[in-house]
């Protein structure tokens, strides 16, 4: 039983603000893709569709990916269930033990996970938030040896919110051409920008001409993160064919990805996204009134994210505790969960936890109010 569900048993209320799913904070599906999927299910196929994705979906992907300006072909893209899927065939077919990969700290902690499980190595580059959470290149590129095969990219990030630069994308792009490494972009929000989105690595890489595999998702963008519909493509695939065979081989030896979600995949890419104009807008206003509140509270602190639904908050003094302690201190005194800094990669004496602000602005305030009345207990809240 977990520290929360421990409080629950107790009989107290817990505000989850630790998981990233719209629909638990009352956010639904666009009706274009509910609604074909509901027909799919009754009127069309829903066997075994083919391993690596069904046709219509991988043409709207290939289609979605040239729109972009990385031309792709519908045998460039495998459709996987949901972008964590296709992260682990990427990198179950391109690492043996001992290999590695450079990942950005914070990150999302799949990346580590799977490369444990395959006894792989995980070399992080940082992020840094006194500098809006960006890269630096040199440490990068000083990480960089024999055994390192990719370099992972998150952008927007997942936990900070941050957006690497266009510039700073093409020197990874730069690096990774000639280290010979493959570069693995995940770009799961980045539709989910609240100014200009960063431009697909897929686009970027056309003059440094690194080999890319990009994963993707509907899950965030439009909703549905239980219907596990993501995907990956690839980008100067002749560079890499040999790991396109592995990948495919992996992807033939689970069968497929659930067949029903995937006919909303060409719906939900070619259709109306006038509601995503909508999600944004409300993200914006509750990222707006997260910030505002952090800022007011005196011990905390964070930068204004530009993308997703995260708030990377910075606890000014832990004292003697790690992030982990204080957050169960927090979650007992206060009856919020949110997840500790280390969990992503930061250093557990840092002090940082991630904060979800999808919840409505009644529920972050209560939530903000006893996360402040925690920090200090002598405040009027």
């Amino acid at each position: 039983m977990t520290a929360a569900e421990a409080l629950e048993h107790a009989g107290r209320q817990v505000i989850y603000l630790n998981i990233g799913d719209p629909q638990v904070f009352g956010f639904r599906p666009p009706d274009l893709i509910v609604e074909v999927v509901q027909r799919a299910l009754r009127d069309n196929f829903t066997g075994y569709a083919h391993s690596t994705g069904l046709p219509e979906a991988k043409a709207a992907i290939a289609n979605y990916a040239s729109g972009l300006g990385a031309p792709t072909a519908p045998n460039d893209v495998i459709v996987s269930s949901g972008a964590s899927e296709a992260a682990d065939l990427v990198m179950t077919a391109l690492l043996n033990e001992g290999d590695e990969a450079l990942l950005p700290a914070p990150g999302y902690p799949i990346y580590p996970a799977i490369m444990a499980k395959l006894g792989a190595v995980a070399r992080y580059y940082s992020l840094n938030e006194r500098n809006n959470w960006q890269p630096s290149i040199d440490e990068i590129a000083s990480l960089i040896n024999e055994r390192t095969r990719a370099i992972v990219v998150i952008n927007p990030n997942n936990p900070t919110g941050s957006i690497t630069s266009d510039e700073t994308t093409r020197q990874i792009l730069a690096l990774a051409a000639e280290h010979n490494l493959v570069v693995i972009s995940d770009e799961v929000y980045r539709e989910l920008c609240f100014a200009t989105p960063p431009t697909s690595a897929s686009v970027l890489t056309s003059s440094a001409g690194a080999p890319v595999i990009t994963l993707e998702s509907l899950s965030k963008t439009h909703l549905i993160p239980g219907w596990r519909a993501g995907w990956m493509r690839f980008t100067n695939a002749d560079k890499m064919r040999e790991l396109i065979t592995a990948i495919t081989r992996l992807a033939s030896g689970r069968l497929c990805s659930p067949t029903p979600p995937q006919y909303a995949i060409k719906p939900a890419l070619e259709g109306d996204r006038s509601f995503m104009t909508d999600f944004v807008h409300d993200l914006k206003v509750r990222r707006d009134f997260a910030v505002s509140r952090i800022s007011q509270t005196s011990g905390l602190s964070c930068t204004t994210p530009e993308a997703a639904f995260y708030l990377m908050v910075k606890v000014d003094n832990l004292g003697d505790r790690t992030d982990e302690q204080f957050v169960l201190e927090m979650l007992e005194a206060s009856g919020v969960l949110v997840v500790h800094g280390s969990g992503f990669g930061c250093d557990p004496r840092a002090g940082y936890f991630r904060l979800v602000y999808l919840a409505n602005e009644e529920l972050l305030s209560s939530a903000l109010n006893s996360i402040r009345s925690f920090i200090d207990p002598h405040s009027r809240v």
